[in-house]
């Protein structure tokens, strides 16, 4: 060391090599990025909060708006022995509490076999929930089950759509429009400005008119355009925050962990909502049937937003990962260098016997 040279000064190639390459491939933290990074924040809330939202929106539009979402849905509900179970169960019960078996079968059987009256009408009844249960579960009754899932859909949803010809709804109006038939029997029996049908102007009935119905009608086109429109920019909101990051791998970890744990949280909602729902309903076998029913037509959400949630934890693991100095990238790198030391000692091995070969032979020569 000499005179003019301090300590600081020498152990400054110290302090440098001990800087990881992950470090010295990342701009610095600085006040500069302040904004940058407000920016950054902002659009993963943005997106994830779209998301959040959008989840339930883009199951919605595709599930209870559409006729073969919604079919694929309900239509193994009457194969479910649950629901087929709990259906049965109601059928029968509501049907005996209509009729006194017991009693009918006292009347019918002779006084030495009317001690015999409450055992049968109990077989009676657990035979009459078999075969109802068994009709459920049938194919034909699935079929039927599923055909009426498809024409009342497609005509509900219609209606609400405005998208009627002969019965549509449009401004919470239900609507029966009969001027082809109005004209057809004016011009027919010349019943010119005759009412021929009460309360119509022109053949043209309103059936129904609430303004709750209006609501519906507004939800049911806001699920439409935004059940696409939200994922969507949820998603662009999340690319557009790693697009503009300084620190890309960082900021993509983020947002795998933020992604995992709001899909958590939604998770956590739902199956709160999936347990309390229909509380209110004081029937037993309602209130079961009516849960089932729920816990089977949500279920496609539920898987939708446990795969956000994987796919968030695999995004920050792939990201933390990555980086140079990471447990994968140094055990990568130790695998790579034991391949190559086993190709360069299997390349010396096979140079040595080539070696002996050679030297065998012009020995015997």
């Amino acid at each position: 060391m000499t005179e003019d040279q301090t300590p600081q000064e020498n152990d400054a190639p110290q302090v440098a090599s001990q800087v990881t390459p992950s470090q010295a491939a990342e701009p610095q933290d600085t006040d500069s990025h302040t904004g940058r990074k407000f920016a950054i924040g902002t659009l993963i809330v943005l997106g994830l909060i779209l998301l959040a939202v959008g989840s339930p929106a883009f199951w919605a539009r595709f599930t209870l708006l559409n006729t073969n979402g919604w079919v694929s849905a309900v239509g193994p509900l009457s194969k479910d022995p649950t629901v087929s179970g709990i259906l049965s169960q109601y059928v029968v019960t509501e049907l005996f509490a209509q009729v006194d078996v017991e009693g009918e079968l006292a009347e019918t059987l002779p006084p030495k076999l009317q001690a015999f009256s409450a055992p049968l009408a109990l077989g009676v009844e657990q035979f009459a929930d078999n075969t109802v249960n068994t009709l459920i579960q049938s194919d034909a009754f699935n079929t039927v089950w599923v055909g009426l899932n498809r024409a009342g859909h497609k005509g509900i949803i219609s209606v609400l759509k405005g998208e009627g010809d002969k019965l549509y709804m449009r401004d919470g109006q239900l609507t029966l429009d009969l001027s082809d038939a109005y004209d057809f029997v004016e011009n027919k029996f010349g019943l010119t400005d005759m009412e021929i049908i009460p309360g119509a102007s022109e053949g043209v009935l309103v059936l129904l008119e609430s303004q709750r119905v209006a609501y519906v009608q507004e939800i049911v086109s806001n699920l439409n355009i935004f059940g696409l429109l939200l994922p969507l920019m949820g998603i662009l909101a999340l690319v557009a925050a790693w697009f503009v990051s300084l620190w890309r791998r960082e900021t993509l970890i983020w947002i795998g962990i933020t992604l995992a744990l709001t899909m958590l949280v939604s998770i956590i909602f739902f199956s709160y909502i999936r347990s309390n729902i229909l509380i209110s309903i004081t029937y037993p076998l309602l209130r079961d049937l009516g849960r089932q029913i729920f816990y089977v037509v949500t279920h496609g959400l539920f898987v939708q937003t446990v795969f956000l949630m994987i796919l968030g934890i695999f995004l920050a693991i792939g990201a933390w990962q990555s980086a140079p100095d990471s447990a994968m990238s140094k055990w990568e790198a130790s695998l790579k260098e034991k391949r190559a030391s086993k190709k360069v000692a299997d390349d010396s091995s096979a140079e040595d016997t080539s070696a002996g070969d050679t030297s065998a032979e012009d020995t015997s020569a």
